[in-house]
Order: C-alpha cells, then structure tokens, then sequence
C-alpha cells in the first residue's frame, strides 16, 4: 500500500471513531466515560481480548446507542472484523434498537463490506431518524463520496454544512474529509491547509493522538506533492511526535520516517 492510499485508510478510520466514539462519549453518564477510558487504557496496554472481555461484560447488549457497546463496534470494525460489528447491531435492533445510532453503525459497516449502495441509504436513514446525527451522517456521507470519487460537488456541499454544524475540535473531521476531498482533485495546497487545520483542532490526549497525528501525515503527504520536501519532512516529524510509543502505529510510522527519507536523500 502506497503512502497516499495508506493515509487515506487512515483517515478514514479516525472518522469512524468521531461516528462511534466521540458522540456518545460526550453524552454519556460519567461512569460509562470512566469505563470507555479503562477500555481505552486496556488496549494502550496491549491487552486486547480484556478489552473486548470488559466491553462485553458491562454494556447493555439491548442498545448500540451505550457507549461501551458502541466503542465494541467501533473496535471489530476497526480491526475488519465487520461480521462481528454487524452481529452485535442487528442482534441490539432486534431487540428493539430503533436509534439512529444504529442506522449510523449499519451504514458504516456496510461501507467497510464494500456495498456503498446500501451505506449510503443508512446514512440518510440515520439523519432522518435522529436529527443530532445530521452533522456526522453527513460528514460520513461525504467520506463515501470521496473514496468512491463520485458526487463531489455535493460531498463538498455536505462538509461545509457540517461545518456549521459543528464547534471547536467537533469541526476536526470535517476539515480531514475536506482535505481528502481536494486531493481527489490534486489541489494539494487545499488540502495541506485543511489537514494541518484538523491537526491543530484536536486536544493532545490519548483518545485523540492517532487522529492528530494522521492528519499531520496527511498534510506531509499533500507537502510530497507540492514537491515541499521541508514541510513534508517537518509535518511528518510533528506526526511522528504526537505518535509516541503508541501501540498499533507501525505502519503509520513507516510511512511517515519513508517521508522523512525521501526528504533527507534529496538533500545529499
């Protein structure tokens, strides 16, 4: 997988867990934001299946809109274990689930499974039924657009109503599918500001990191195409910082030290 097509998934990923972690997260009882942060402090750690062990202890099975059900989701989708995700959601609308949350959860996974027909039917499905959702939905509508590369005058359309739908770090994914979107088109400079602005939205904590950093690699890469080997080398070098030690970056790393490379041998 080539840089570019590398922060893409990336990307992409950080958004879903906007969709299916933040949201919830800021609205849910502090107990259940304690129980997300010793999950989270779990997977940090490495210990994965306690993870998913604690997840399916204490959350509600009955409804994808608790938390801990959600970050469940969120977690098999993430790792391509889409057949689980979708177990669990259906399993929770069969039980009488009839949130938008969970339309939203369908759409995205649909998405991963590669039938953006259907995503895209979910996602507007989610923003008729839950109007707090609209903003996201439609952020995450745009993103099908984008990695379909179709419809990007009304996914352009789409982010800058999101954008006023949004506050402070909340706009930070829809400037990161902004910057996605005008690299479709090849205008680099565009999505360079965009991402560095998603960048600099977002607070430097845990929960945050990998989306900060991603979106610094991502403002490297539109640098490599602007053929700006210094900012390339110092947006992925703020990436790399934000990085750390964090588990599950491996790759992510590669690419941005292959950037950091390619800018070290041009000046010999």
């Amino acid at each position: 997988m080539g840089t570019e097509s590398l922060l893409f998934a990336v990307a992409a990923v950080f958004l879903a867990a906007a969709v299916f972690m933040g949201y919830r997260f800021i609205r849910s009882p502090v107990w259940k934001q304690r129980q997300l942060r010793k999950a989270a402090r779990m997977a940090a750690a490495g210990r994965v299946q306690e993870m998913i062990d604690y997840l399916e202890t204490n959350r509600n099975s009955k409804s994808v809109t608790c938390p801990l059900t959600n970050a469940l989701v969120f977690y098999f989708i993430r790792s391509g274990e889409t057949g689980k995700a979708e177990k669990i959601v259906t399993q929770a609308m069969q039980a009488g689930d009839t949130s938008g949350t969970a339309l939203a959860q369908m759409a995205y996974i649909a998405q991963q499974q590669g039938n953006n027909e259907t995503a895209e039917d979910y996602y507007r499905q989610a923003m008729q039924r839950d109007s707090e959702l609209e903003g996201t939905m439609k952020v995450n509508l745009a993103g099908l657009y984008i990695n379909m590369d179709k419809k990007l005058d009304e996914a352009e359309k789409l982010l800058e109503e999101a954008l006023e739908m949004r506050e402070g770090a909340g706009k930070s994914g829809v400037y990161l599918n902004l910057a996605m979107l005008h690299m479709k088109r090849k205008e680099y400079s565009r999505a360079r500001a965009s991402a560095v602005t998603s960048a600099e939205l977002l607070p430097d904590t845990t929960i945050t990191r990998m989306g900060k950093a991603q979106a610094f690699g991502l403002a490297a890469r539109c640098s490599v195409k602007l053929n700006d080997g210094a900012e390339a080398k110092r947006l992925a070098s703020k990436a790399l910082k934000v990085l750390d030690d964090q588990p599950g970056t491996d790759k992510l790393k590669q690419e941005l030290t292959a950037i950091i490379a390619e800018k070290q041998e041009s000046d010999r």
